[in-house]
């Protein structure tokens, strides 16, 4: 299929130099690493966010692909070079947290920077903007939910050692007292390194009755087969905040009525906006290709913000921050185009292979 929008590498952009007519979009995804299940998906996304922008507002966007899952200071040193040598007008970014504050440094406000995933409420640089939720938004209301639902009261806290999961286990520890629970664990660990058996025995030791999983991709992936391997996957009532479709397939999907997941969006949610977002992703890519999960959703309503900020003329007077606030309240453009349809978080059960949103 011809594309009126296209991708290219950073080396070829640093050789080739900047094309007249073109918004050049530094496109942070995670290619490789922990999340590199994700990166097909949220390429994908970006691309058919491109194209929507090119195919209703005459913009030809290019799309700068940048491994996030090289870490921090290899994807900061390729934004570095591009931004110093004028070859990108923004950025847009679905990677971990500590990737964007690496990146964010770098970036400061030279050009706006758009951070798609949930996100732990680090105070906004004038050059990056936050679409996703924090970890309260994220939380609250699914714990109320299970608290409600299943007999639980001891929770164990297991997360990747970086920025986002230390937020969301200092975020529950404020929310779960007040509905009347008691954190009982709370462990870290680093990305990549994840001793499932050793976990659950301290989960178990402690007397835990559910478990809260920041592990990210991969890392989450180990987590719940080797779960389902010892039939702990019944013992505990799990509930993840990074879970999408991908990682459910890779993981070899759940049954049990005990796992589930808190995300902005899912799959089988039903809104009319959501579907419509599926049918374009369907009718571009084709029935095989990479579930649209919410990290690949967001990344596409990254780059059409992107897009629309860099239309409006607004950064020319203000930090992108004040711009994007501006924006919204003048226009519905954004949110029409969304392909999620709401702010927050959704909480979705695991029955097989799908995500079946509560």
């Amino acid at each position: 299929m011809t594309s009126a929008a296209s991708l290219v590498l950073p080396g070829t952009l640093l050789l080739r130099g900047p094309m007249p007519g073109t918004l050049s979009i530094g496109l942070l995804a995670p290619l490789s690493g922990v999340m590199g299940i994700s990166g097909p998906s949220i390429l994908n996304c970006a691309l058919l966010a491109a194209e929507h922008v090119a195919e209703r507002a005459g913009v030809f966007p290019e799309l700068v692909v940048i491994d996030a899952g090289r870490g921090p200071v290899e994807a900061a040193r390729v934004v570095s070079q591009l931004i110093g040598a004028g070859l990108v007008q923004g950025l847009v970014g679905a990677h971990t947290s500590d990737v964007r504050a690496t990146v964010s440094q770098v970036v400061a406000d030279r050009v706006p920077y758009v951070f798609t995933p949930p996100h732990e409420r680090e105070l906004e640089r004038s050059g990056t903007i936050f679409i996703g939720s924090g970890p309260r938004l994220q939380l609250q209301r699914p714990l109320e939910w299970i608290v409600a639902r299943h007999r639980v009261r001891r929770w164990a806290l297991i997360g990747n050692d970086y920025i986002w999961p230390r937020q969301v286990h200092r975020t529950a520890s404020q929310v779960l007292p007040g509905l009347g629970q008691v954190v009982v664990m709370d462990r870290l660990v680093p990305l990549g390194s994840v001793d499932t058996g050793r976990l659950l025995d301290e989960a178990r030791k402690n007397r835990a009755d559910a478990i809260l999983i920041s592990l990210v991709g991969r890392d989450g992936i180990t987590f719940h087969r080797a779960t389902a391997e010892v039939g702990a996957d019944q013992r505990f009532i799990r509930l993840c905040t990074t879970l999408d479709e991908n990682s459910l397939m890779a993981a070899g999907g759940d049954s049990t009525g005990t796992l589930y997941s808190a995300m902005p969006s899912f799959m089988r949610q039903s809104d009319e906006q959501h579907q419509s977002f599926l049918e374009l992703y369907l009718d571009r890519f084709g029935m095989s290709a990479p579930l649209p999960a919410s990290y690949a959703q967001g990344c596409y309503d990254g780059v059409v913000l992107l897009t629309e900020l860099w239309r409006s003329g607004l950064l020319e007077s203000m930090t992108a921050a004040l711009a994007v606030r501006r924006l919204t309240s003048m226009t519905s453009a954004v949110g029409r185009a969304s392909a999620r349809s709401s702010a927050g978080s959704k909480l979705a059960l695991a029955v097989g292979h799908d995500l079946l949103v509560i």
